[in-house]
């Protein structure tokens, strides 16, 4: 201890004289690194150095957290009974907001290092309780001015006066190992960002390849209406890597169920690798472009789609990545796939994927989160038009030679239709709140970070997209494929529950069927029946997609009381096609020879001469007409189907030549009735039959219908 027999000193003398870890030298210039850093990453933009010191300032903390406990309470011990002043007030208010930022920062590095997500308050006690030190501290070891001694004795007694020691030299021995040691951290933030933007891969000179063709303009991703916001393409590298989405403690839950999305297999898609493969054939591999930005826009972005379907493109196989959808900057409700794509800014060796690389880049962007939340800003994808970009789609003279023809259109269908037109907010539905249903991760360690932040807790939007493909999956063989395959079916049925949204959804089928019948005939008479369709649950048109290819159809089959069929419509030929004469809800699109388009040929095709589609909230229906054959048992039954398979036969037949692959068949609802034969039964009966009647029909929705005639005997 000091010898204070002189007095009590301020300051202890090993305050200036300590030697080792409790050295106050290095101590106070790891705070001011700290300090600094802290300020830093506060208020400097996103860049290397930044990171590094991020990983530097953590470290750092926790390395003298020990030594600066014990060094602050020894000091304490030492200075305790010094009397009351300003900049004892100033010490203790100094040490109690730097132990608030101990145990944040602490805090903070724990959940970095181990945990989903940091917690905002951590983050803002940190922050703001470094920041409030600042003052205090400096205050407090801001030497004071030495009073002068005027004539060195006592006035009392004549005595020599006591002479304080000198501690300037030590001093300034203290702030010089302070400044050397803050500048050794920074020595080697500077040192570890040379290194790492001498290691790291450089994608910025990343251009268009030699002999990249452009017959479409000066867009070198034209037909498509894709963008990125340089202009030129981006590395395949900045587009794909899903699977560090989804690697354990991010987006586990929502990677997995993308994997079995038809987001994921988008460009994979068999029946879209045909018909590229045809269009490359007819009008040169440029010309593939016009149907990549929304089905493969990883390899339109980074300049694959030259000189061939582009299937070895890093990152092909991920169709609608994580990054493309997500990094979104600017969509427009034109379609075509008319986006701005931005490539997010990468953290610390992100694209390195394993190992000790990977658990710093997480530690990052749990520590650092607010770049990958600027990157990744959900605002957009929240929103529909983010869908409208590619559910939304026409032809224009670059690709058929003759001019604009409008294709599907979901986004338009939604806007105009019953779900975003509601005069009351409260009853409108989002294309996300449909396909995107609430599901619960399966664990804390699997849920999402974003709905944590959001107090979501466990629940998730999922990422299945389960709508009206009930034919890939199994197809190409895609992650839990089966399961994917019963999704669509309970979609495609309105078997799937959705209860954020149960208040207004109706229940029951999503285009319910009903059959309108009489309740009696007479042998040899014809009966006259009607089938209508009403669109109760789709946000747009039904049917809806490429309606050139889609088959829905409604089948009809009238039978008596023995068994036998007395009327079907509807039926499969042998050839699988369907029968003439069926109601079928599609598009009938012509080419420039005024032929019908049945491989969707979208090259081909310049106009529409039919297209029948139930709008939201609206219904149809199709009358039948057959007569009751003269011995026939009675009562009559009438059942009726709506069926539904994703492409025709003829499609199929080119997709797959010479395997006769069959398209998957889904009865998307049905409906029956009972019409009495007057001979066979009593009045009473008749009667009965009637009120069966009563029971299973109801009048169709009010709205548009259209009629139409059809079925054989």
């Amino acid at each position: 201890m000091e010898d204070s027999s002189q007095g009590p000193l301020p300051i202890r003398h090993s305050f200036l004289r300590e030697k080792g870890i409790f050295r106050f030298g290095w101590l106070s210039g790891s705070l001011i690194f700290l300090t600094i850093t802290g300020l830093a990453i506060w208020l400097m933009p996103f860049s290397v150095t930044v990171q590094v010191s991020v990983l530097i300032h953590a470290a750092l903390g926790i390395l003298i957290l020990i030594p600066l406990t014990m060094w602050q309470a020894s000091h304490w011990l030492a200075t305790r009974k010094v009397r009351r002043s300003f900049r004892k007030f100033c010490a203790y208010t100094g040490f109690w907001t730097m132990a608030v930022t101990t145990v944040s920062g602490v805090v903070l590095t724990w959940q970095a290092a181990f945990s989903l997500l940091t917690s905002h308050f951590w983050d803002r006690v940190h922050l703001w309780s470094g920041i409030a030190a600042i003052p205090f501290l400096a205050y407090h070891v801001y030497p004071r001015a030495k009073k002068a001694n005027h004539n060195g004795l006592n006035a009392a007694n004549g005595l020599p006066s006591f002479v304080p020691p000198d501690y300037r030299p030590a001093r300034r021995h203290m702030w010089a190992t302070a400044a050397v040691t803050a500048g050794l951290c920074f020595a080697v933030v500077a040192v570890g960002t040379l290194a790492y933007i001498a290691y790291a891969p450089n994608f910025s000179h990343y251009g268009l390849p030699a002999g990249y063709k452009m017959p479409y303009g000066k867009d070198p991703f034209a037909p498509s209406m894709a963008e990125t916001s340089s202009g030129g393409p981006v590395a395949p590298q900045l587009l794909a890597g899903s699977k560090s989405c989804g690697a354990s403690g991010c987006h586990t839950e929502i990677y997995n169920e993308w994997r079995s999305s038809p987001h994921r297999w988008s460009a994979e898609d068999k029946f879209y690798q045909a018909v590229q493969g045809a269009l490359m054939h007819a009008e040169g591999a440029p010309a593939t472009r016009y149907c990549a930005g929304c089905h493969d826009p990883v390899s339109l972005l980074s300049a694959y789609k030259n000189a061939s379907t582009s299937i070895e493109a890093p990152g092909f196989k991920e169709g609608s990545s994580c990054v493309a959808c997500h990094s979104m900057q600017r969509v427009d409700v034109q379609g075509n796939g008319n986006y701005v794509w931005a490539p997010p800014k990468p953290y610390l060796f992100e694209y390195k994927q394993a190992g000790y690389a990977t658990a710093l880049t997480h530690f990052l962007i749990r520590a650092y989160p607010k770049q990958h939340d600027a990157d990744y800003n959900l605002a957009l994808e929240k929103n529909p038009v983010s869908c409208a970009s590619c559910h939304k789609q026409f032809i224009n003279k670059q690709i058929n030679h003759v001019g604009f023809v409008q294709l599907q259109n979901q986004y338009d269908e939604w806007r105009l239709g019953k779900w975003d037109a509601n005069p009351n907010p409260a009853d409108r539905l989002r294309c996300q709140q449909c396909h995107m249903w609430f599901t619960k991760a399966p664990s804390l360690a699997l849920a999402d970070p974003y709905d944590l932040k959001l107090g979501r807790g466990l629940r998730i939007r999922n990422h299945w997209f389960a709508a009206a493909n009930q034919e890939m999956p199994e197809m190409l063989h895609i992650y839990n494929a089966r399961s994917q395959t019963r999704r669509v079916i309970e979609w495609l049925k309105g078997e799937q529950y959705v209860p954020e949204i149960a208040r207004i959804w109706p229940k029951g089928p999503v285009i319910p069927l009903r059959v309108i019948a009489p309740s009696a005939v007479r042998p040899g008479q014809q009966a006259d029946i009607r089938v209508v369709l009403s669109n109760n649950k789709a946000g747009h048109g039904f049917a809806t997609g490429p309606l050139d290819l889609i088959r829905a159809w409604v089948e009809v089959k009238v039978s008596d009381a023995s068994g036998r069929v007395i009327f079907h419509s509807g039926e499969l030929t042998a050839q699988n096609h369907v029968e003439p004469g069926t109601l079928i809800l599609r598009a009938i699109g012509v080419n420039p020879e005024g032929k019908p388009v049945v491989r969707h040929h979208l090259w081909r095709y310049v106009g529409t001469i039919s297209r029948r589609a139930i709008f939201p909230g609206f219904s149809d229906m199709y009358d039948y007409k057959f007569t009751v054959p003269r011995k026939s048992d009675g009562p009559i039954l009438v059942a009726a189907k709506l069926r539904y398979r994703k492409a025709n036969q003829y499609f199929m037949n080119f997709v797959f030549p010479g395997q006769f692959v069959k398209s998957a068949v889904t009865t998307m609802s049905s409906g029956s009735a009972q019409i009495a034969l007057l001979n066979s039964a009593s009045r009473s009966a008749a009667s009965a039959a009637r009120d069966v009647n009563r029971r299973r029909i109801s009048v169709h929705q009010p709205g548009l219908s259209f009629h139409g005639r059809g079925g054989r005997r």
